[in-house]
């Protein structure tokens, strides 16, 4: 039987709901990366609320409150029944020279639910699932061209979204745990390519669009093995050993692929091209595209989740044979990606706030898949956040900041900074529970 508590979550879950609606309409501007025209802008990495603040590290990462959507062997680690949705705010800020372009957005960070099937002794079984953006493309490029006298301006411009819906399952055995995760990722994006010539207002130029439709099916596969350092004492939590690994791998993707050709006209009003006429159409299809390994991983943490724990992760991944469905001059190269963080509670079980409050801490380097004129992209970043304690219940409010910095991209492209600001619940509840009378 489900206990009452679970009616307190959906209440709180419908708050949070208008909390993330609220954010959402009112982010008119959507976050601009010049990087997202060769598939890798606004990349959202597989995360809980919780792991933004330690840099997604969660390869060998365990918890009996908190989602790991990195490792699936650790929703055998599940002991509540574990809610979390929440919200972020980006703000990207780009170095063009001696121009410097800034522009915010907001979204849904995470929406997703854990449940342990089977809390067991040495034999658990956690099964998790999550709905999340994967990658957000919005860029825009402008160059002023003067031809016989005539100026006029060329322009590309692109936006587009996609989404990841994960289903997660893990299994304890003894100190080995084991976990599958099944990812369907969809989503949208459309390219522009046109030519505005300057006193061309209400009249009629061209314009090429390019829309494309994506799906693709991967599974994750991970383990972890728990080794327990010291001796139990009672009322102490007893620190432990984790190894990780995880292997992903895409079983499926599809790409279609609408061109078309386009007369526009330029408004009067708002200065935008508007489609008047469609030249011509074709329908490309990519059918099915290279499957095969996508990327593995490597990750270890040492402590206890309650009191406090160092974490380190590891992933190589494949993207020497990527390629974009737009044609360009870009090159791709595999990736090293490496992430070190720390997570501390002053006193789990004290019933003060400020003793009960869990601090965050991460950083990160990775060595980019784009090579742009050349000249290699590498990001680094660190991330900070708190966990702060919602009454006496297991449940916290998150808190987290994250800054990252990619450089490189020769003469195209310079530098690029974001700021994340991501404010989320974890509601836990022990559900499924048996009425006992004395």
């Amino acid at each position: 039987m489900i206990s009452n508590s679970a009616h307190r979550i959906s209440k709180t879950i419908s708050f949070l709901a208008l909390v993330v609606g609220a954010i959402l309409w009112s982010s008119s501007i959507c976050a601009q990366s010049p990087y997202s025209r060769f598939g890798f802008g606004g990349y959202l990495r597989p995360q809980s609320i919780g792991q933004t603040s330690t840099s997604s590290l969660g390869i060998g990462f365990r918890s009996t409150t908190m989602l790991n959507l990195n490792n699936p062997a650790a929703l055998s680690e599940l002991e509540w029944t574990t809610f979390e949705a929440g919200a972020r705010i980006d703000n990207y800020r780009i170095n063009l020279g001696d121009q410097n372009y800034s522009s915010p957005t907001g979204r849904v960070s995470n929406l997703a639910i854990a449940v342990p099937i089977r809390v067991k002794n040495k034999k658990r079984w956690g099964s998790s699932f999550s709905l999340s953006p994967s990658g957000v493309v919005q860029y825009a490029f402008n160059e002023a061209v003067d031809s016989l006298g005539t100026e006029h301006t060329k322009y590309e411009r692109g936006s587009g979204s996609s989404y990841a819906v994960n289903w997660s399952n893990g299994w304890l055995w003894n100190a080995t745990s084991i976990g599958l995760s099944c990812v369907y990722s969809f989503g949208t994006e459309s390219n522009f390519q046109g030519i505005i010539v300057d006193d061309s207002v209400n009249a009629r130029n061209s314009r090429k669009t390019s829309r494309l439709n994506h799906q693709s099916l991967q599974f994750n596969l991970g383990w972890q093995y728990t080794i327990p350092l010291g001796a139990s004492q009672p009322d102490r939590f007893r620190p432990k050993l984790t190894l990780g690994a995880n292997l992903a791998a895409t079983a499926q993707a599809n790409r279609n692929i609408t061109r078309q050709d386009e007369l526009t006209l330029t408004s009067v009003l708002t200065g935008q091209e508007v489609a008047i006429d469609t030249l011509s159409v074709e329908e490309v299809s990519s059918g099915k595209l290279p499957k095969g390994m996508d990327h593995v991983g490597l990750g270890l943490s040492v402590g206890d989740h309650r009191a406090w724990l160092i974490h380190a992760d590891y992933r190589y991944s494949l993207y020497n044979e990527y390629f974009h469905w737009l044609p360009g001059v870009e090159t791709y190269r595999n990736t090293h990606y490496a992430a070190l963080g720390f997570r501390g509670t002053p006193n789990y079980s004290s019933r003060n706030f400020f003793a009960r409050i869990e601090y965050r801490l991460g950083g990160h380097w990775e060595q980019g898949p784009l090579i742009i004129d050349g000249i290699p992209l590498n990001t680094f970043g660190m991330a900070f956040g708190v966990g702060l304690p919602m009454g006496k219940s297991m449940s916290r409010l998150n808190l987290s900041a994250a800054f990252e910095r990619r450089s490189g991209g020769g003469n195209l492209l310079s530098q690029e900074d974001w700021v994340s600001l991501v404010i989320g619940v974890n509601l836990n509840d022990k559900w499924f529970v048996k009425r006992k009378f004395n």
